[in-house]
């Protein structure tokens, strides 16, 4: 939460996008409607509209031709300040930025504010420094950028069932395609995430922070969050307590992917079948689903129903099966019927290789880094080529499966 800073002198302005629309404040107190107006100015609004009132007012002011490019909301006093929030963000478009203004110093609260969607909260006094760094900061945030802006390539991975080694299939693609890529993977089990402690790593500190401070991320936050698990592979997650209750993601979710595409060409997203809102809003948002799955017949029954819900999230995401643990499983349903039951094909099938499973869980290793079966080689090596767009590979010859490659 943001709170007050010495007065000192304001930062040098940057010109906002939405310097010709309406600069909208509606405050309480004398000194912060002085300073509101004094920091809009500076930051390039030539008219800004600062009125006595707090949020009931506004309702009121907003009535115009166009919708406030910026609102700055004093909930002081208010009986109800989230009920009248919620009936103040019907009145605006999605575009409108929002600060809101403040006695209480109330964690609760401010987490209340940005699931809503507002970019800040201060806590009063508010200096002009501290003003006028939350009006940039939320200009920052809001201002989407161009989807096809984004240069790295976004893959989620969801399991149908817990169990069927969705996280052993994120690290082991991972591993293949950090032999010429910049791979980062992202552990979004906050509180039961394993990517890291599955290569025998310490899971690093900060993604929920990340996620929900997105105006305060950055390469160094975002670095130093980060477990390096080779020279072109990363891992971000985290382990949180479990007294914690997360709420993350939206605006947060979005800014991380955006700085992460900068430095890297793919990222795995290892997906909770929570489905919390940051689980729906990754498949929203990724440019491949994979279900990954055993051939079980209640995984058939889920796989079905994931599929469905990967093509409502998104209708332009491609979608793949990998079917994983093949042959090891109690009561597995054959493939032709597995594909009849999930209306769809397995786009890869992962062998069951116990020998393969035991030595990585001892060497604290991926699959692909230390499998010796031909077969299971063959089919982690075709998971990779599927990802990146590309046909799975030909069948290897006699002798390269007799070198074991």
């Amino acid at each position: 939460m943001t709170t007050a800073a010495k007065m000192t002198p304001a930062p040098q302005p940057t010109p906002p996008p939405t310097t010709m629309g309406r600069f909208l404040a509606a405050l309480k107190d004398d000194v912060t409607r002085e300073t509101a107006r004094s920091v809009a100015v500076h930051l390039g609004w030539r008219n800004p509209e600062v009125h006595e009132g707090g949020v009931e007012s506004l309702a009121a002011l907003i009535k115009g031709p166009t919708a406030p490019a910026f609102l700055l909301v004093d909930i002081s006093g208010a009986d109800e300040p989230l009920e009248a929030m919620d009936a103040l963000a019907a009145q605006c478009g999605e575009e409108t930025r929002v600060v809101v203004v403040g006695l209480v110093n109330d964690v609760g609260l401010y987490r209340r504010l940005m699931a809503m969607g507002v970019a800040d909260y201060l806590v009063k006094p508010v200096s002009a420094p501290v003003l006028a760094e939350a009006i940039q900061a939320a200009i920052r945030v809001r201002q989407p950028e161009p989807e096809h802006s984004r240069s790295a390539r976004v893959i989620a991975f969801i399991g149908s069932r817990g169990g069927v080694g969705a996280t052993a299939m994120v690290l082991s693609a991972a591993c293949i395609l950090a032999q010429d890529k910049r791979v980062v993977v992202l552990d979004l089990d906050l509180h039961f995430g394993s990517a890291a402690l599955t290569l025998d790593l310490e899971s690093g500190r900060g993604l929920h922070e990340i996620l929900a401070n997105p105006d305060r991320i950055d390469s160094l936050l975002i670095g130093a969050a980060m477990t390096t698990a080779g020279e072109r592979l990363q891992i971000l997650g985290g382990e949180d307590s479990l007294d914690d209750r997360l709420e993350a993601g939206g605006p947060g979710l979005t800014a991380l992917l955006a700085n992460l595409s900068d430095a890297t060409d793919c990222i795995l997203v290892d997906t909770p079948r929570s489905l919390s809102e940051l689980s729906r809003q990754i498949l929203s948002v990724a440019d491949m689903i994979v279900v990954v799955t055993d051939q079980s017949l209640a995984a058939m029954r889920d796989t079905r129903r994931l599929l469905t819900l990967a093509k409502s999230q998104k209708g332009g995401a491609h979608t793949l099966v990998f079917a994983n643990r093949v042959g090891g499983v109690a009561g597995e349903v054959g493939r032709a019927d597995f594909e009849r039951g999930i209306g769809a094909k397995i786009d890869v099938s992962v062998p069951f290789d116990a020998k393969a499973a035991v030595a990585a869980a001892e060497r604290g290793k991926s699959l692909a880094d230390v499998a010796r079966n031909p077969a299971t080689i063959g089919a982690l090596r075709a998971l990779a080529a599927c990802l990146m767009g590309g046909a799975a590979p030909a069948k290897t010859s006699l002798f390269d499966r007799l070198m074991g490659k």
